[in-house]
């Protein structure tokens, strides 16, 4: 494999491989919406206006874009962002608001200039950015207009990743292995948590980081090993204490993803047998995956060995889910979970983030669904770390 490039992400990558990638959706979407009889769709979900239009939205003030049925796109954007999309995204044409102003306002305005006034309009009803009032607000002002829904339709293009998102991804994986790297290499007797996670950040933020939701490392001592999404404490490392390491970054919004127990010192034997059989079921995971495997099945397979395995007979909660451009608030892709209630099937450039957890310690990894089977992106140790005390 090709040593991977962590340098931050440069405008001619984003032009030259994502810009394409954007035109080629645009004009999916508007296929979409010919083939629907609908003559526009107003994206406003933050993750949507970067894989459509390079530009990530602040959820400060509203803004959107509306794509028509030729392929056009209008974006409503809030001044003071103006320059940042101009620099960011392809779409030319846009209507900008000040702050005292009311974007709702300028999206009804710019609707009649288009001459939307009596069309048939598509929503992403399922957006983050989209309230219930805001809604009934357009509706009422645009009593001609026949409002319908469009959630699912990008979700399902972003499913699939191009040769430029997977590159992306890879980038993100690099940098998490070093961060993991970082964390191992600060663990000593009486180092706090928020220095850990101080060297997890300072090493994937120097490599090319450029988070713009969710945290970039999160970490567990002790007890709270277990607690994959808690915050930063004041305890303090001590000899034979297990430790949760978490990174996140993302390399041009695209998130990977990487969890690993370690250790300051000698392990204890248990610790070290149940996170070898984690691994051992999870391997046995990636082993089944390919494209046309049900998601169920994947699921079913870690399901079982864990209970038959004794390391735990409940697991409430999913053993992987799809990831790729992550924006607040939303800071996963869950259209594709793995449960066992899942139905759709796996289909080559999908990527996801799997994990298991037992005994308070988790191992996850980040994968891409290849031809014939996965390609593991992230390549620290598979295994329980340990840094010997000094």
């Amino acid at each position: 494999m090709q040593p991977i490039n962590t340098s931050p992400a440069s405008g001619g990558r984003q032009a030259n491989g994502h810009r394409a990638d954007q035109l080629n959706r645009v004009a999916e979407l508007a296929e979409v919406l010919r083939s629907r009889n609908i003559d526009a769709a107003i994206i406003d979900a933050a993750e949507h206006m970067r894989y459509l239009f390079g530009y990530s939205a602040s959820a400060v003030m509203y803004q959107c874009c509306i794509v028509t049925a030729n392929g056009s796109a209008h974006a409503i954007v809030r001044e003071l962002d103006e320059a940042l999309f101009a620099s960011a995204s392809w779409v030319t044409e846009r209507a900008a608001y000040v702050d005292w102003e009311d974007p709702f306002d300028l999206l009804i305005s710019e609707i009649q200039r288009l001459g939307l006034a009596k069309a048939r309009i598509a929503q992403e009803l399922d957006s983050n950015y989209l309230t219930t009032r805001d809604q009934r607000r357009l509706a009422a002002a645009l009593p001609d207009v026949k409002f319908t829904d469009i959630s699912g339709v990008i979700l399902r293009m972003r499913a699939r990743k191009s040769p430029a998102e997977i590159e992306e991804h890879r980038r993100a994986a690099a940098i998490a292995d070093l961060g993991v790297s970082a964390v191992l290499d600060a663990m000593a007797e009486g180092v706090s948590e928020g220095e850990l996670v101080a060297a997890g950040y300072s090493a994937a933020l120097a490599a090319g980081a450029d988070n713009n939701a969710p945290r970039l490392v999160l970490l567990g001592m002790g007890a709270t090993t277990q607690h994959m999404h808690g915050g930063v404490g004041d305890r303090r490392l001590e000899v034979g204490q297990p430790v949760h390491i978490e990174l996140l970054p993302q390399s041009n919004g695209y998130s990977t993803r990487i969890m690993r127990p370690a250790v300051l010192g000698t392990p204890p034997s248990q610790l070290h047998a149940d996170v070898e059989q984690l691994i051992e079921i999870q391997d046995r995971q990636f082993a089944a995956m390919r494209p046309g495997v049900p998601a169920k099945e994947i699921d079913r397979l870690a399901r079982e060995d864990l209970a038959r395995s004794g390391l735990r007979d409940h697991f409430p909660h999913n053993t992987g889910y799809g990831i790729g451009i992550i924006t607040g608030p939303k800071l996963a892709d869950f259209a594709h979970l793995f449960t066992p209630a899942s139905e759709w099937e796996l289909q080559q450039g999908m990527v996801f983030h799997m994990y298991l957890s037992a005994a308070g310690i988790q191992i996850s990894e980040t994968i891409c669904v290849t031809d014939d089977g996965i390609e593991r992106l992230t390549r620290a140790p598979r295994k329980l770390l340990t840094k010997t005390n000094a």
